[in-house]
């Protein structure tokens, strides 16, 4: 795994580092963000940023989720086989929403698709890089 102050130029310091849910980190520099998962790490300079996102929690589709496996699991009553499959689905369903929560979207000028990263705090990370725009702005 790379780590992300291998990625620094000469004299340029780590001002923030977050960790990733999935592993990996992104650390905020002077001169914008470093994105370090798996193997790789992804350079974004500050002028580059167009937007940061960060999606809570979609209670929604975690309640429809829900709602589905009580709707299988009541269903096997008519047609086990059915009913187990709406159910599983449900459940997978659950799984895949509650493993997106927090997830921050880094829309990056000149890149067609966004920078996504999980984390492991998604406050802390909304502070820093709200702190940041608004330092930019200034």
């Amino acid at each position: 795994m790379t780590d992300v102050t291998d990625a620094l130029a000469d004299g340029e310091r780590v001002r923030d580092r977050f960790p990733l849910r999935t592993g990996g980190s992104v650390a905020l520099t002077d001169d914008g963000l470093l994105v370090a998962t798996g193997d790789s790490v992804i350079r974004i300079d500050r002028d580059d940023i167009a937007e940061i996102t960060v999606e809570d929690f979609d209670w929604f589709v975690g309640l429809l989720s829900v709602v589905l496996v009580g709707w299988g699991l009541y269903s096997t009553r008519r047609d086990l086989l059915l009913g187990l499959g709406f159910a599983a689905f449900g459940a997978a369903s659950c799984y895949w929403t509650y493993r997106k929560r927090g997830k921050a979207r880094i829309k990056v000028a000149g890149r067609p698709k966004p920078v996504s990263v999980f984390p492991a705090d998604p406050g802390a990370f909304t502070d820093a890089m709200e702190a940041e725009v608004a330092v930019d702005s200034d």
